[in-house]
């Protein structure tokens, strides 16, 4: 996995901010075909909606969340 660049890590923590209790957070129309094609999907997963998307981290993408809060 290659080194994440800032924009990875903001998502990241959008995704962890907005998600519903099952984890999936609505992801727009117009921005699901730039992360879905570019945050690694070790981190996160993504699902097409009518409406957009959705996004939710994956254990990988939690733990890399929480580990943000200490460095």
């Amino acid at each position: 996995m290659e080194k994440l660049e800032m924009q990875h890590k903001h998502v990241l923590k959008l995704i962890a901010r907005d998600c519903d209790e099952n984890g999936w957070a609505p992801v727009s129309k117009t921005l699901y075909p730039h992360l879905s094609k570019n945050i690694p999907p070790e981190l996160a997963e993504f699902e097409k909606l009518e409406t957009g998307g959705r996004a939710r981290l994956t254990d990988k993408g939690q733990s890399v969340v929480d580990a943000m809060a200490w460095l």
